[in-house]
């Protein structure tokens, strides 16, 4: 399943490449970084493992029904089909994104489960929309929820539950609890266990992990790759906590740069910008600097944010200070993850 915003060129690459012969498997693409793309082979085993254990873990019953706004070429869509198939329960697919429309969809076809992105919810937020009272659960993926949004959402009675997954993983890997006391670590699904390196980066092992991947560059060139190690661990592109069956997911090993020789963390700082910016998005940008590593500037989405934004520049360490503000498009993919500049 190809994302249809995929560059042309990338597309060209995939349909001219050989694939593995792999019967029962789904392809999904992941972008990665450093001018990739890799195409996941997952089997029916791995999805169907990923799917009855989401099912376990948000307790769904035959009475239930979904509500799907995702789209089927990323896992999170994905995988609410296959757990509606799996478990017998109804399916409404809701395609073209309109937050008072799904919700108005949702509350006719009683809608008691959904998967949203963060960017939906602030759609929702920002509209003002209630939630359907059918709804019990609305799982969030595909980037963190910041806990000043889940509060905007709750308040609006969203029953919100972050969650941690991967497209190798075929879905969800933690997901908070319903009426769980705190949101800052995820019990893990039952299917999977997970450690961190020593580096702090999260590894995970359990039946829902890809077969492989077929990885191309930039050239049109593929390879394919099983990254699992010779006993079946898988390391993520992310940082993590692991305390027995939870874990508290820190940021991407990509977010880190060094300056002045402290390590700072964009994706945390670009949180905390964004909690204190209403109506209008932010990226947190860095380009090498020979002095200092590199700096750091702010990019956001319109010229209200931008005070509020340069009002927030009090929260960065000296060293680290965005040394402009600028108004421009911040762009975002498909799940509506911020999509940085890359670093050279």
């Amino acid at each position: 399943m190809l994302n249809p915003r995929l560059p042309v060129a990338w597309r060209e690459s995939v349909l001219a490449a050989k694939f593995p012969d792999l019967p029962r498997h789904v392809w999904l693409a992941s972008s990665g970084t450093g001018g990739t793309l890799k195409i996941i082979a997952l089997s029916r085993d791995a999805v169907e493992a990923s799917a009855q254990a989401a099912l376990h873990q948000l307790a769904v019953t035959s009475k239930d029904v979904w509500i799907n706004p995702l789209p089927l070429f990323h896992a999170g869509g994905f995988g609410m089909v296959v757990r509606a198939a799996l478990s017998g329960t109804r399916l409404k697919s809701f395609r073209r994104w309109d937050a008072p429309d799904f919700a108005q969809l949702a509350s006719e076809c009683g809608a008691t489960l959904t998967s949203l992105v963060p960017t939906q919810v602030q759609d929702l937020v920002e509209a003002g929309v209630r939630a359907p009272r059918s709804l019990r659960a609305a799982v969030v993926g595909g980037g963190p929820l910041p806990e000043a949004l889940r509060l905007r959402g709750d308040h609006l009675g969203w029953p919100l539950l972050p969650s941690y997954g991967l497209t190798e993983a075929a879905s969800q890997v933690a997901t908070a609890l319903p009426e769980a006391g705190h949101l800052d670590w995820l019990p893990l699904l039952s299917h999977l266990t997970a450690r961190s390196a020593a580096t702090g980066v999260l590894e995970l092992r359990g039946a829902s992990l890809l077969t492989g991947w077929l990885v191309f560059s930039e050239d049109g060139s593929s390879r394919w790759e099983d990254p699992k190690s010779s006993d079946g661990w898988l390391r993520s592109s992310d940082r993590a906590e692991v305390r027995g069956r939870e874990i508290r997911v820190l940021g991407r090993i990509d977010d880190l740069v060094k300056i002045r020789g402290e390590l700072v963390d964009l994706g945390a700082l670009e949180r905390a910008v964004q909690d204190r910016v209403t109506g209008g998005d932010v990226c947190l940008q860095a380009r090498p600097d020979q002095r200092n590593g590199f700096v750091l500037s702010l990019l956001v989405s319109n010229a209200a944010a931008a005070g509020q934004a340069t009002e927030a520049l009090e929260i960065f360490p000296a060293f680290a200070r965005p040394v402009s503000v600028e108004v421009g498009v911040v762009h975002r993919n498909a799940l509506g993850k911020v999509v940085r500049t890359p670093r050279h």
